[in-house]
C-alpha cells in the first residue's frame, strides 16, 4: 500500500520504510543474506526518487488500530486473536459446558430459603404456608428442604379387634419401623393357627373330648331325677324326658298309659294318680331348675376345650413372636390382645364351617424407613377425608383393612399440601383442620364397614404450598385459617440483577436441565438466558423457574435434532424465536 506526499515533505525529512517484521531464520548461506541486503538497498534507492512511501502490509494494520477509535481497536485485536488461535483452542472453547451447581437450585430464593428451614427445625406441630406464584418452585421447594430435616422417627402402630366389642379396634403402640414386619409375622402365625385350629376340630381326639363332655352331662342329669323317677314307678307314674324338659304320665305294666285310655278310668281310679302327679312335679320341678346350672357349666366346659384347643393351635408361633421383639413392651401387650381376640374369636365360631375371626386389622404396608434418609416427605396428591386421614375398608377377602393416609405415612415427616386441592373440596380442608387442632389422626370407615379404631397422634409437620387466590379461598371457606399455619414464607417473584448474577444464574440453569434429564448448556448461552429472564422480569431477575425449564426443554429438542451434544447459543435463540411467534408456550 502507498501514500502520496509532496517534494517539499520529502526533503524535509528522509523517506520512511516500515519493513515486514520477519521472523529469525533457522540457517541462511551467505548468498541468500547478501540477496536480502542487495534487495533492501534498492528499496531505499527506489523510494528516494520518489515521492512515494512503501508500508508493508502486516504492519499498516497495527498503524491504522493505533489511531482507530477503542471500540475499532478492540474489534481489530478480537480478530487478530481469534486468525492466530489454533483450531483445537476453537474447539475447546465451543465445548465448554456450564457446571451445574451440586444441589437443587432455587433461583433467588435465599430469604424463603431461610425462612422455611427454620421453621421446619422448629419441631413437630409447626406447621408452615409457603406462598408463591405458580412457576416459582414452590413444591420442588419445600420436598428439597423437607429432605434435609432430621427428626427421630415416629412410633407405628397396630389395631386389634376387642373381643368385647368387635366393632371397635383397639390401637397398640409398636417401635418406629417395627409395624409392616411386625404385622406380616402375626399375620402368619395367625395363617397357620388357624388351620391347625381347622384339623384339631376334626380330629378324633376332639370328637372323642366331646363325646366325653356329653355324656358327663347326660349322666348328671339323669342322676339328679333318678331318685324322684323311682319313686314315681313304684306308684305307677313315669318319668319321660322330653325337648322341654322331664313330664309326668301314669304307667301301667312298666308302658305309659295312653291318653284315651287314661280318660276311660273311673273317676276315683283318675283323681288318685292325678294326685299322685301333682306331688311328685312338685318334687320334680325343684330338682329340674338345679339343671340349668349343671348345663351351663356343660358349656362352660365345652367353651374351655374350644379355647385349650385353640390355643395349642396359636402358643406356639405366638412364643417366636415373643421371642423376636423381646424388648417391645408394648408389643407384648399387643401380642396378648392378639392371643385373647382369636380365643374369643375361636369360641365364637367353633361350629362354624369356615374359621376366619377378624384378630386385627391388617393394613397396606407403609413404607420401611431408609436409615439413609432423616425424614419421611409426603406430598398429597390426593386430598380427600380418606386420602389425608386414612381409611378403614375391606380387601378382596371381605375382611377390614387400616388404608393408610397421607398424615399417617409421613409419621414425624413432612406432609406436603397445595391448598387449591383443599379449596377444591372444603371437606378436605375440614378433615385436615380436624387433625391440626386436635393433633390426632382418625381414619374413616368406608360405606358398610362398622368398625372404629383408636385415634393415633399426629406427629407431621404439615406444608401447604398456596398462591394469593388459594388462600383467599381457604379464608374464605375457614375464617382465621392463618392460625394453623404459625410460619410463613413468601417466594419472590423477580430480585434485583445485584442479588442474582449471570454466573449464578447460568449455574442454576445448567442444574435444572440436568435434574429433568436435558443436554449441558454450553457456556456461551449463559448471557442468552440472563438476558431473557432480566427481560420477563421487567428489569429485574424473573425467578419463573418454570418458564426458564419450557425454554431449555425446547433448546434441548431443537439441539436432539442437530444431533448436537450440548444446548447451544443457536438452538437458544431458535427456541427463543419459537416462543415469540407463538410456537411454543
Amino acid at each position: 500500500m502507498v501514500f502520496w506526499r509532496n517534494r517539499s515533505e520529502k526533503k524535509a525529512e528522509a523517506p520512511v520504510t516500515v519493513e515486514a517484521e520477519m521472523p529469525p531464520p533457522i540457517s541462511h548461506s551467505r548468498e541468500a543474506g547478501a540477496a536480502v541486503a542487495e534487495g533492501t538497498a534498492e528499496t531505499a534507492d527506489a523510494e528516494a526518487s520518489t515521492n512515494v512511501v512503501t508500508l508493508v502490509t502486516s504492519r499498516l494494520a497495527d498503524r491504522l488500530a493505533d489511531v482507530a477509535p477503542t471500540g475499532e481497536r478492540r474489534e481489530v485485536k478480537e480478530q487478530k486473536s481469534a486468525k492466530e488461535m489454533p483450531t483445537k483452542d476453537l474447539a475447546v472453547k465451543d465445548s465448554v459446558q456450564i457446571k451445574p451447581v451440586e444441589q437443587t437450585h432455587f433461583f433467588g430464593q435465599k430469604r424463603a430459603i431461610g425462612k422455611i428451614r427454620s421453621a421446619l427445625g422448629a419441631g413437630r406441630g409447626e406447621h408452615l404456608l409457603i406462598l408463591g406464584e405458580p412457576g416459582t418452585g414452590r413444591l420442588e421447594l419445600a420436598e428439597a428442604l423437607g429432605t434435609e430435616v432430621d427428626r427421630a422417627p415416629a412410633a407405628d402402630w397396630i389395631y386389634v379387634v376387642d373381643p368385647d366389642a368387635p366393632s371397635h379396634a383397639k390401637g397398640f403402640t409398636l417401635p418406629p419401623s417395627e409395624g409392616p414386619r411386625f404385622r406380616r409375622d402375626v399375620r402368619l402365625t395367625l395363617d397357620k393357627a388357624r388351620a391347625a385350629f381347622g384339623r384339631y376340630l376334626k380330629s378324633e381326639e376332639h370328637r372323642i373330648s366331646l363325646d366325653l363332655l356329653e355324656e358327663d352331662m347326660r349322666y348328671r342329669s339323669e342322676r339328679a331325677v333318678e331318685s324322684i323317677r323311682r319313686r314315681a314307678e313304684a306308684q305307677n307314674i313315669a318319668v319321660v324326658k322330653s325337648l322341654d324338659g322331664y313330664v309326668l304320665a301314669p304307667m301301667h305294666e312298666g308302658r305309659v298309659v295312653r291318653s284315651d285310655v287314661f280318660r276311660a278310668l273311673p273317676e276315683a281310679l283318675k283323681r288318685n294318680v292325678e294326685a299322685k302327679i301333682t306331688v311328685l312335679e312338685d318334687e320334680l320341678q325343684s330338682i329340674v331348675s338345679t339343671l340349668p346350672d349343671a348345663e351351663f357349666e356343660a358349656s362352660e366346659k365345652h367353651d374351655a376345650l374350644v379355647r385349650q384347643a385353640a390355643l395349642r393351635s396359636l402358643r406356639p408361633g405366638l412364643a417366636a413372636v415373643r421371642r423376636a421383639y423381646a424388648d417391645g413392651v408394648s408389643i407384648g401387650a399387643a401380642l396378648d390382645a392378639v392371643e385373647e381376640a382369636f380365643l374369643a374369636a375361636a369360641v365364637r365360631h367353633a361350629g362354624a364351617e369356615i374359621f376366619a375371626p377378624v384378630v386385627f386389622l391388617d393394613s397396606e404396608d407403609i413404607h420401611l424407613i431408609d436409615p439413609t434418609v432423616p425424614t419421611k416427605v409426603v406430598i398429597a396428591r390426593q386430598t380427600s377425608a380418606s386420602d389425608l386421614l386414612g381409611e378403614i375398608s375391606r380387601d378382596a377377602l371381605g375382611l377390614p383393612v387400616l388404608l393408610p393416609g397421607h398424615l399417617m405415612r409421613a409419621g414425624s415427616g413432612i406432609v406436603i399440601v397445595e391448598a387449591w386441592r383443599l379449596a377444591a373440596d372444603p371437606s378436605a380442608w375440614l378433615a385436615l383442620s380436624a387433625a391440626i387442632r386436635s393433633k390426632q389422626i382418625v381414619p374413616v370407615s368406608a360405606p358398610g364397614v362398622g368398625i372404629k379404631v383408636d385415634p393415633i397422634p399426629f406427629a407431621a409437620t404439615v406444608v401447604l404450598v398456596s398462591d394469593a387466590q388459594s388462600w383467599s379461598k381457604l379464608e374464605a371457606i375457614e375464617p382465621g385459617v392463618s392460625r394453623y399455619f404459625p410460619h410463613v414464607a413468601k417466594l419472590a417473584d423477580t430480585v434485583p440483577m445485584s442479588e442474582l448474577g449471570e454466573a449464578e444464574f447460568a449455574k442454576g440453569a445448567a442444574r435444572l436441565a440436568a435434574d429433568h434429564g436435558l443436554r449441558p448448556i454450553n457456556a456461551a448461552v449463559a448471557p442468552v438466558i440472563y438476558k431473557d429472564a432480566v427481560r420477563r422480569g421487567g428489569g429485574r431477575v424473573s425467578l419463573a423457574g418454570i418458564r426458564l425449564l419450557h425454554l431449555l426443554q425446547e433448546a434441548d429438542a431443537i439441539a436432539a435434532d442437530h444431533s448436537a451434544s450440548q444446548i447451544r447459543v443457536a438452538d437458544l435463540n431458535e427456541a427463543l424465536s419459537r416462543r415469540a411467534d407463538g410456537d411454543t408456550p
